[in-house]
């Protein structure tokens, strides 16, 4: 069969969000994951199926780490529970990519932050997702309920100031538990996210998403503490350790501190993994985990947020 090469449609891409520009690393995969429901009788088994749900999901990992992005590439790192997500009126994402293509989510939101890898090598950003609900007060029959289709004259996105590639070296301190007042990691930091988002759907349809919880996770295999100091910090075992212990009871704010520019705090933080390996080439510490806590003060609201980006 013959092919026609003005039909090899493709390009790379960069998403406008919210005032920014976002570049990624590879390439921002756009997927339509229809939810479908089956049509299905005792007699002649699923014979049909009927169009139920739809978020359009936009993914790929950003390239930059922007002081003036935070806001909106981690929204929730302080946002009140139960806040609804997008807001009272939409807020688009546009794909624009350098063939002219362009495609804009109607009503988008954040459904998944980029994980920090905090080192010397790789890209220093983990994959993100944009989420494209139905447009408010609109429904499927709407041509541009989920989002649009069009062409038109593309131009490179302006770098801002303000964004680095992040890689370099980091240290650590988490406050005074003896061996952690500084220390580093063998090779690299991840700091991820337990992002809870509840979808809202009204008859089967999902409207938006509601915030219902957000912690924060840290690990690194350490390098400095000694293996009695990591296992004292745990307290899974010795003085202290009982069944209810609670992990916030030895806790601090652990603070990953770059040598150019970057701290990333992680708020009250207690160690509740910890490893150890025997090989003949790696190194005795394994992986440790550092998971967020909120501290809540007499004014009942938390002291701390369980991450801070600078």
């Amino acid at each position: 069969m013959a092919v026609t090469r003005s039909q090899l449609i493709g390009g790379p891409a960069y998403a406008a969000y919210n005032s920014v520009n976002i570049q990624y690393v590879g390439d921002l995969d756009f997927s339509v994951p229809i939810k479908w429901g089956d049509v299905e009788t005792a007699l002649y088994g699923k014979l049909d199926k009927i169009y139920e749900d739809l978020v359009v999901k936009v993914s790929g990992a950003p390239l930059f780490y922007d002081t003036a992005q935070i806001s909106t590439l981690w929204p929730y790192l302080a946002a009140p529970i139960g806040t609804v997500y997008p807001g009272a009126s939409d807020k688009t994402c546009v794909i624009n990519s350098n063939n002219g293509d362009i495609f804009t989510l109607t009503s988008a939101l954040i459904g998944k932050m980029p994980d920090l890898i905090l080192g010397v090598d790789g890209a220093i950003l983990g994959p993100m997702e944009f989420w494209g609900v139905i447009a408010n007060s609109s429904n499927p029959s709407a041509l541009t309920s989920y989002f649009a289709q069009s062409t038109g004259s593309y131009s490179n996105p302006a770098v801002p100031g303000t964004a680095v590639i992040g890689r370099q070296e980091f240290t650590a301190a988490w406050g005074s538990v003896p061996g952690f007042s500084s220390f580093q990691a063998q090779d690299k930091w991840t700091v991820s996210h337990e992002l809870e988002l509840q979808p809202v759907p009204i008859q089967g349809r999902t409207r938006a998403f509601r915030l219902v919880s957000y912690r924060a996770m840290a690990k690194c295999k350490p390098l400095g503490p000694t293996a009695a100091q990591i296992d004292a910090a745990v307290y899974e075992q010795g003085t202290g350790a009982f069944g209810g212990y609670r992990a916030s009871t030895n806790a601090a704010n652990l603070i990953i501190s770059g040598s150019q520019s970057m701290t990333v705090t992680v708020g009250n933080a207690a160690i509740v993994t910890e490893g150890f390996v025997f090989g003949g080439k790696p190194l005795r510490y394994g992986e440790v985990g550092w998971l967020s806590s909120l501290p809540i003060g007499s004014g009942g609201s938390p002291s701390s947020p369980a991450l801070a980006l600078a």
